[in-house]
């Protein structure tokens, strides 16, 4: 089953992503490991997972994110509060 298609937690998607390696991951998996790897480098004090969850809940693709990085810090900061649908 193709990751994009099911669910997974950060955590998930960033074992399978060390697993697998970035060139044969899927979008979320290859997110998780940006988030993980280099978006406090980029963007600064945010909390990678919760950037990770806000991201995949408003449907955004790594290639959106990276934009956002580039473009607008403010908008990766708010992703840390966005609705994620969890509990």
């Amino acid at each position: 089953m193709n990751s994009s298609k099911r669910s997974l937690t950060f955590e998930q998607a960033l074992a399978e992503g060390r697993k697998v390696g970035a060139r044969r991951a899927d979008d979320p998996v290859l997110m998780a490991l940006f988030c993980a790897e280099t978006l406090q480098y980029v963007v600064g004090a945010v909390s990678p997972q919760l950037v990770w969850e806000g991201a995949q809940a408003q449907g955004l693709r790594t290639k959106d994110l990276v934009r956002l990085c580039a473009t607008d810090v403010l908008a990766v900061s708010a992703l840390m509060w966005a609705e994620t649908g969890g509990a």
